[in-house]
């Protein structure tokens, strides 16, 4: 896992790029705080620089190091994350010859690359984002993981040249800061930042979309540009459905649990020590009892205090008890002063607004973890999505059971919506606040309290047709997932921390979303299937526990220093946000830790004023950090 940062220089065979590389490690240093490397080539009338920052979890010597070149074939590789299936790769390449000088992925990676080229892609197991420079050919190929978990953003310069890298703010140093303000609205509005067609708050910032690639041509004349999708989702999914459509519940079931055996057991290949994030939920309890199951000194850390009863602490405790699991839990205790520079912290990480203090939280999470001495954690994001956990989902799929008048599935849906509620009822005021996010549809969205800007209408519940593996896709590519790994790989690298997402294995994903509605709800339970698959896994207290949080912060963070920071720095800036602020809007007011902690959408829009003051705001590493997640 690692930071990387390129340039093409238009036109410019001999280029000083050292001012361009120190400005970009302040960027990506965080990502990789093990090592950096830099390389910068003359092809084909152009200078092209390629830098890296390390962080070394698989091959630790100087022989995993970035960029590494292959000079038989002439193609250089600079790359962030991970080929879990590596080892099967390696010995696939040996087969056919090839030779190696390391252990690393990153080799495997690029011998991969430099035989089979583009058809290597569909062989990855993992999540990855990398350039490739040939200087024979004169091509550099940008591309990004079947789902977008690992960032990578590009963009071009009034003058021709091209930037590229993990950091969306180092692009934007140089191609443009202009801001998206719909990016923004819609964010604001929907909680939704990154979509499949927009993956950056910069006008002049490109995201390379989920499992795309851009070729970049390089010739003395010009630099062509191509562009491809190297995998589709729904062709993949309607594939798996059609080979899996005569198969027997018992065998599905039994499927499922090899499927997420593997993925789990793929992610625990490293040479340094791994982690889990853990909850008292089902998807973080699952992962850390499989990596129990083998044999992994399983060391877990968790958001929350046994002694804070409005925490996930206790359920978690119970849940550690219960399996034995080690457990480090974070709650910390922050200053006024402390609350200000986390925030700005998590900004800068981020290098993109947030919605609501989780984010901040989760922060707080990858500074002990990373204090702690982990390099690795798993983490359980993507099973709601990939599984059905969502409750809006009981409704999508009843939705869809009328539509196609199956009465019996429909009945089915009615039941388990009625249980769903009649257990949930604690939590309404939670998921009346949430349900702001659908409400929009076909009609004007509702207007901003502070921003001067117009939110575009969306349906989140998609169309009146829409099958419930369709709007699955849906919250993987654009309503649910692509903001939720961004949160996750900022905070998580910002900290030098790599988190491996089990859920987000694509075997898994394939075959979730396949399955019939009737084993992803049943009995008033979302992720049905899930929950079997762990039966004799998981206590049966976390297994059958219908009750379902999210990652919350219930300490009072915006009356102890996150209001008074979010209005310091607001008003002090009220001048230069002018243009994003709406004319009259009655800022104390609106500003009061009353307003903000009793309206989710007004803090959101406070978030985003203040990302606003400095939106490409530097990481500061000060020795001080460490003190914040104490």
């Amino acid at each position: 896992m690692c930071g990387i940062w390129g340039i093409i220089n238009n036109g410019a065979p001999q280029c000083d790029s050292s001012a361009a590389l120190a400005a970009a490690f302040r960027y990506i240093d965080g990502r990789g705080p093990d090592a950096r490397g830099a390389r910068q080539v003359a092809c084909r009338g152009h200078a092209v620089t390629l830098a890296h920052s390390r962080l070394a979890v698989i091959e630790l010597s100087a022989l995993g190091a970035q960029p590494m070149v292959d000079h038989e074939s002439g193609w250089t590789i600079v790359y962030n994350g991970e080929i879990y299936n590596y080892r099967e790769i390696r010995e696939a390449l040996k087969a056919t010859g090839q030779g190696f000088n390391g252990a690393s992925d990153t080799e495997v990676l690029l011998r991969a690359w430099a035989l089979w080229g583009p058809d290597a892609l569909q062989r990855f197991n993992g999540m990855f984002a990398f350039a490739a420079l040939n200087e024979k050919t004169g091509e550099l190929w940008l591309v990004r993981d079947r789902f977008g978990v690992k960032p990578l953003l590009w963009g071009r310069c009034a003058n021709g040249d091209i930037a590229f890298g993990s950091s969306v703010a180092s692009v934007a140093g140089i191609v443009g800061t202009d801001i998206d303000t719909d990016y923004c609205a819609r964010g604001v509005r929907y909680k939704a930042y990154e979509t499949a067609q927009s993956g950056s708050p910069y006008k002049h910032v490109h995201a390379v979309a989920a499992g795309c690639w851009i070729k970049f041509q390089l010739s003395p004349e010009r630099i062509g540009t191509t562009e491809g999708r190297w995998y589709a989702l729904r062709d993949a999914v309607a594939r798996r459905r059609e080979a899996m459509s005569q198969t027997g519940d018992a065998d599905l079931l039994e499927e499922c649990r090899t499927l997420f055996d593997s993925a789990v057991q793929l992610r625990l290949r490293s040479d340094v020590p791994v982690a889990v994030s853990l909850s008292a939920g089902l998807d973080s309890a699952s992962i850390a009892c499989m990596m129990q199951r083998h044999g992994a000194d399983t060391h877990a850390f968790s958001f929350g205090s046994p002694s804070e009863r409005t925490s996930e602490g206790p359920g978690t405790e119970s849940l550690a008890k219960a399996t034995g699991i080690d457990v480090t839990y974070v709650w910390p205790r922050y200053s006024a002063w402390d609350l200000y520079e986390v925030m700005e912290q998590t900004m800068a990480f981020q290098e993109a607004p947030f919605s609501g203090l989780s984010p901040i939280a989760q922060n707080a999470v990858f500074h002990k973890v990373r204090n702690a001495g982990f390099k690795v954690l798993l983490g359980g994001q993507g099973s709601d999505e990939i599984f059905a956990g969502y409750r809006k989902f009981i409704i999508i799929a009843l939705r869809e059971a009328l539509h196609r008048r199956e009465p019996k599935g429909a009945l089915r849906l009615m039941y388990s919506l009625g249980l769903m509620l009649a257990h949930e009822a604690g939590q309404a005021r939670m998921y009346w606040q949430n349900l702001n996010r659908y409400k929009g549809g076909k009609n004007k969205a509702a207007a901003f309290r502070m921003l001067d800007w117009e939110p575009g209408a969306h349906n989140l519940w998609g169309e009146a047709g829409i099958s419930l593996p369709d709007r699955q896709i849906e919250d993987i590519q654009q309503w649910s997932l692509p903001t939720l790994l961004r949160y996750e790989d900022r905070n998580s690298m910002g900290c030098g921390i790599e988190t491996r997402l089990p859920f987000m294995d694509y075997r898994l994903i394939e075959f979730a979303l396949a399955l019939p509605t009737h084993m992803k709800i049943a009995n008033g339970y979302g992720k049905w299937m899930l929950r079997h698959a762990a039966k004799g896994l998981v206590p049966d207290v976390v297994r059958l526990n219908r009750k379902k949080r999210g990652f919350d912060v219930t300490q009072n963070w915006i009356t102890q220093g996150i209001g008074a920071a979010l209005r310091g720095t607001i008003l002090d800036h009220a001048a230069a946000l002018q243009g994003p602020l709406k004319s009259g809007a009655e800022l104390d007011a609106l500003l009061s830790d009353e307003s903000l902690a009793h309206d989710p959408d007004l803090l959101d829009e406070a978030l985003l004023l203040a990302w606003l003051v400095d939106p490409t705001r530097v990481p500061r590493r000060q020795a001080g950090a460490s003190r914040l997640a104490a």
